[in-house]
């Protein structure tokens, strides 16, 4: 019997690494107004900021629903397999609630399921984690155990454009969204459950040199660990950032992703980041 990752499409894990740890997807939907595309599956990336950008309202998106899961689950455990799903904060969407849902409807003691407390490639990295833990014959309950220390460990911080898709989408208040309001200024985030705003600076050159000089500043030691460089719709700035922290910090693996169409709905095009976890994993 082996252990299957499932994720969510939030996770924007490339299909490449999905394909390579056969791990699942399960996509959530994103809505502009009577069309609705399954994100990563009916729409690409490059269509979708195309049609963002178009749009005068800002789309909605949906979370998988239980029955999706409850598909994908069972499929899973026809095949002898155990399960350990990853999905996308509880503070940010109801889809962690809806594989609970399938799981309790399945009533199997085969299916584990994880609230990361992120989104995009923080879910990614624990998902690739989880693989290389089995690979390395970790039980379902030793991955787990990790993967819930690694939760509290995550280290992200996202420079984007502007906060304007946050607050729209509900995910930043107006007042916090108001400090995006001045000529140029980028806007610094980070995700610990919920999106927080952590400062604004004044360009993207700054932008890069806040996110040096913080991962200089708390001393993080990146030479044995995975790092993902993400961005949405804008590979230059993204190239940008890991030429910056190549010449300046070892790292142990760098891997990238495309912020997909769920996540770029509330950040927006021009968002760039890094993503990694600040533990040894074993």
């Amino acid at each position: 019997m082996a252990i299957r990752i499932v994720t969510d499409s939030t996770s924007d894990l490339p299909k490449v690494l999905a394909s390579k740890y056969n791990i699942t997807i399960a996509p959530l939907s994103v809505n502009f107004g009577e069309e609705s595309f399954l994100d990563g599956v009916e729409l690409t990336n490059e269509d979708f900021y195309k049609k963002l950008g178009e749009s005068e309202q800002l789309p909605t998106t949906s979370q998988v629903n239980p029955g999706e899961f409850v598909n994908i689950f069972n499929e899973i455990l026809d095949a002898g397999d155990e399960i350990i799903g990853i999905f996308i904060s509880t503070g940010l969407s109801g889809t962690y609630g809806s594989a609970e849902i399938a799981r309790d409807m399945i009533k199997s003691d085969k299916i584990h399921i994880l609230d990361s407390k992120g989104v995009t490639a923080m879910t990614s990295l624990m998902s690739i984690e989880a693989v290389r833990m089995a690979e390395k014959g970790k039980s379902a309950s030793e991955i787990m155990e990790i993967l819930e220390k690694m939760v509290e460990n995550m280290k992200t911080m996202f420079i984007i454009d502007t906060l304007e898709y946050l607050v729209k989408g509900g995910r930043l208040s107006k007042a916090q969204g108001a400090i995006g309001g001045l000529l140029n200024v980028k806007p610094i985030i980070r995700v610990q459950g919920v999106v927080e705003s952590v400062t604004k600076v004044r360009g993207r050159a700054k932008g890069i040199k806040y996110v040096m000089d913080w991962l200089y500043s708390e001393q993080f030691d990146l030479s044995k660990k995975t790092v993902f460089i993400v961005n949405s719709n804008d590979q230059a700035f993204s190239d940008k950032i890991k030429a910056t922290l190549v010449e300046n910090f070892e790292v142990g693996e760098i891997l990238e992703a495309q912020i997909g169409s769920v996540v770029g709905t509330h950040v927006g095009p021009g968002c760039s980041g890094v993503v990694f976890c600040d533990m040894d994993i074993e």
